[in-house]
């Protein structure tokens, strides 16, 4: 489904470029899970970025090519990139509650996702808000569709992070540290609600993680990162 070669990015100095990822490669299939695993600073979460096509300024990549089913997300430009984002290829962010916004709803900001890539008015996005959440394993999906989401536990943010990054049943899920934040009862939950999912729809996923039994749980190949390289 996607396969990264050669990937670099790199941040301009004065004195010129620092590379933090250094020609990283690796192939995403469909129905199976990549872990990739390294220390904090390893260079995981950039290089995730990339693959959404959104390294932030000012790290930019040099080099290398992400192919998407024959579409180069390094030299897509933004108004191609947002098509695909969030309908083809999806993240799932490690921190729910700095990626939710505050101030609007959580069945609200599904809805929205929907909305960018579908024709339908908002309330046949709302509905789809609230069949999500209740996928996801969400009680109650109609109330909590209207919450905010600091009135959500730590395990209902997650999954209604969950419920936005598949709402469009992307081909691709990167799952950034999605259980870093919860506590272990939680945490299976989570893992395995995304096994579920994945089964069920036949996605791709790449696995983010410094911790080697969650990774060992889900993942049917491993990938080892240190100061920006593949090592293992």
């Amino acid at each position: 489904m996607l396969d990264a070669q050669g990937l670099t990015i790199a941040l301009p100095r004065d004195d010129g470029l620092q590379t933090l990822v250094h020609e990283v490669s690796f192939r995403l299939e469909r129905g199976r899970t990549l872990g990739l695993v390294g220390e904090s600073g390893s260079g995981k979460s950039i290089t995730a970025l990339a693959l959404m096509g959104l390294v932030p300024e000012p790290l930019c990549v040099i080099g290398g090519r992400i192919d998407l089913d024959g579409c180069d997300i390094v030299r897509l430009d933004e108004p191609v990139l947002r098509t695909l984002r969030g309908a083809r290829i999806a993240m799932i962010f490690q921190d729910p509650s700095s990626a939710l916004n505050p101030v609007y709803t959580v069945g609200s900001q599904i809805a929205e996702a929907y909305r960018i890539h579908h024709t339908v008015s908002r309330a046949e996005a709302a509905e789809r808000a609230v069949a999500a959440l209740s996928e996801v394993g969400i009680p109650d999906p109609e109330l909590r569709a209207g919450a905010y989401p600091h009135q959500l536990s730590g395990g209902m943010r997650q999954r209604a992070m969950i419920a936005m990054a598949l709402i469009n049943e992307p081909e691709v899920l990167i799952a950034d540290e999605p259980t870093t934040a919860l506590d272990v009862t939680i945490q299976a939950q989570i893992l395995q609600l995304i096994e579920a999912l994945q089964t069920r729809r036949e996605m791709a996923i790449l696995f983010i993680s410094h911790n080697l039994a969650v990774v060992s749980e889900v993942a049917d190949e491993v990938m080892v990162m240190r100061a920006g390289r593949l090592v293992e």
